[in-house]
């Protein structure tokens, strides 16, 4: 064989090795939608199901399955009542908020509300966050900042978060009786400071900036 036959056997094997690397890499793969040939599967390659989303192996092709009845998530309570129990509810937590409000407690009821609450209520408590412009939910009932609300007793909003309202699902099983705890804090917060200073009448506790490290060690 000639040299420049040679050369040319070279280049076309040489070509033809890196167009089977591109195609088993999966950088060469236009003429198929066909995943990559893999000849060690990776992480990549897994049977996963995505929030919200279809899985054809359960019988109501339903990804997201809910908790197996009677089931808690460790150091978990149940919360003893439904949504429409708002005056047992009250009556059980008639003695208020348990929580010191410290610094502390308002930053992680802050926290939390951002976490949690603010899609709905928005960051302001106003009503009107993402989820409600999205046409979800009416922003007169969610606003928090409104009369109505702020003459809610710290009971009622702490079972509303536990419990849920209307189109608003419970959290008791998502968010721990003590941050609730917070959050309902945080919401006094938000409007005290809309009604120009006024602490609503319902609202209980004051700032002890003295409690706030006992406090904080409790709720980590």
């Amino acid at each position: 064989m000639s040299t420049p036959a040679k050369i040319a056997l070279a280049l076309l094997l040489a070509l033809m090795a890196t167009f089977t690397i591109g195609v088993l890499s999966g950088k060469i793969w236009w003429f198929s939608e066909d995943p990559p040939l893999m000849v060690i599967p990776d992480m990549d390659d897994q049977f996963r199901l995505k929030p919200q989303g279809e899985a054809r192996f359960f019988a109501d092709n339903r990804a997201q399955r809910d908790p197996v009845e009677g089931t808690l998530p460790r150091q978990g309570k149940t919360y003893p009542f439904g949504m429409g129990d708002v005056d047992s509810a009250e009556k059980y937590f008639a003695a208020g908020n348990p929580l010191p409000k410290t610094e502390y407690v308002l930053a992680r009821g802050q926290n939390r509300f951002n976490t949690f609450c603010s899609p709905c209520h928005n960051y302001t408590g106003t009503g009107d966050g993402l989820v409600q412009q999205k046409g979800f939910g009416n922003q007169v009932t969610m606003n928090l900042l409104r009369e109505e609300a702020r003459a809610y007793s710290d009971a009622k909003i702490f079972h509303v978060i536990s419990a849920g309202q209307n189109i608003m699902p419970a959290y008791a099983d998502r968010i721990s009786e003590t941050d609730r705890w917070a959050i309902v804090h945080y919401i006094r917060e938000l409007q005290q400071k809309a009604n120009g200073g006024m602490v609503p009448p319902t609202s209980n506790g004051t700032v002890s900036s003295t409690q706030s490290t006992t406090v904080s060690k409790r709720m980590q």
